[in-house]
């Protein structure tokens, strides 16, 4: 029994990709983002924003930890319990390389786009997340994609609500 249940889940979660993927997702619209060094701050907050998070993403480097790549700063909503939707934007640490990503989160998992702003570059990702509570941070890991390659990237967020 456990093993038709295992084959069923994981069916639902390939059928429910596509259409997940299909749904359109908020964007943070460009206009409204100001980039400065290494911090990412936003002119004013969406209306359908609860609340926002900001952090790094990085890679895993197997000899040193994490080598830290950029910024990322954006906002989230939650429609019930631990399920909603994020936008933001990101940037690299030196600043030269910028965009925006959006998605959608399900507990803890997360499927979502991202795009390179100024190129036609575009991707997505898929992947984990552990969200806690007591000290309001956000740890993921994803698998992210584009035409060219593949990638793992690791993500460290602090998150606030808004009252």
């Amino acid at each position: 029994m456990k093993k038709i249940i295992a084959i069923l889940l994981v069916g639902l979660l390939v059928v429910s990709i596509p259409a997940v993927s299909s749904l359109r997702i908020p964007k943070v619209p460009q206009k409204n983002i100001q980039f400065t060094e290494r911090t990412i701050v936003p002119a004013d907050i969406p209306e359908w924003a609860d609340g926002n998070i900001s952090g790094v993403y990085a890679e895993k480097n197997e000899t040193t930890g994490y080598d830290i790549l950029g910024n990322v700063f954006g906002y989230y909503h939650i429609s019930w319990g631990q399920v909603g939707y994020y936008a933001g934007v990101w940037q690299t640490s030196d600043g030269n390389v910028s965009g925006y990503f959006a998605g959608w989160f399900f507990y803890h998992i997360t499927l979502g786009e991202y795009n390179v702003t100024g190129s036609n570059e575009t991707g997505g990702f898929i992947g984990l997340m552990e969200i806690n509570e007591s000290d309001m941070t956000i740890k993921s890991v994803a698998l992210a994609y584009n035409e060219e390659d593949h990638f793992i990237r690791y993500s460290l967020c602090e998150y606030t609500k808004f009252e």
